[in-house]
């Protein structure tokens, strides 16, 4: 992270690992972090499972009979997105 960077990271308030990360994806601006940056998750089915949910795809009161391939579904969801070291980005 460059002077420049820092600065911004510190009037911002933004977190350090999380604009890391967002570095090291090959973004070399912070104009659209705050936008692109979706949270920390464990990996990418637990983060499509709560983005798809939050977004309303997924119905609250979905039959227990239903299952969701969540492997291909987080698959084809990430073409959007990009993980670095836990963090989320909306690629934009």
């Amino acid at each position: 992270m460059n002077k420049e960077q820092e600065a911004i990271v510190e009037e911002k308030g933004l977190d350090k690992e999380a604009v890391k990360a967002y570095l090291e994806l090959g973004n070399d601006n912070l104009e659209n972090f705050e936008e692109s940056h979706q949270g920390k998750w464990v990996d990418d089915v637990e983060f499509v499972k709560e983005l798809l949910e939050d977004l309303g795809d997924i119905p609250a009161d979905l039959p227990v009979y239903v299952h969701i391939d969540w492997e291909g579904t987080a698959r084809d969801v990430m073409m959007d997105y990009s993980e670095q070291d836990g963090h989320y980005f909306r690629n934009i």
